[in-house]
């Protein structure tokens, strides 16, 4: 079975649309990486506002603010949104890899 990258004089070239599959994967893989990492500072933000939200309540003895930790809960609501944004980029790359493949493949006549 022949591979991407070995020469077939009897078959045509075929120019195709990425050049290095690999950059791309590790593309793919660290996006989804980034937004996880990026869902946890978020989430790390929003757990340290509202301890301090709570210790400052506490400790001056006022009632604690729960519309301020429901606003703030627009942090996390964020970073989830970042996420689901580079892990479909991820995905979208991945497919574009699969579309690459299959007209590589049916350029080849395999």
């Amino acid at each position: 079975m022949e591979t991407m990258t070995q020469k077939d004089p009897s078959r045509p070239a075929f120019l195709g649309t990425y050049f290095d599959r690999s950059l791309v994967l590790r593309v793919a893989r660290w996006s989804v990486i980034l937004g996880w990492v990026i869902l946890g500072v978020y989430l790390l933000e929003f757990g340290w506002s509202t301890y301090q939200a709570i210790s400052g309540a506490l400790q001056n003895g006022y009632p604690v603010d729960f519309f301020f930790l429901a606003v703030n809960l627009k942090g996390p609501l964020q970073g989830g949104m970042l996420l689901l944004f580079l892990y479909a980029l991820a995905q979208a790359l991945l497919v574009l890899l699969d579309i690459e493949d299959n007209t590589r493949r049916g350029a080849r006549g395999d």
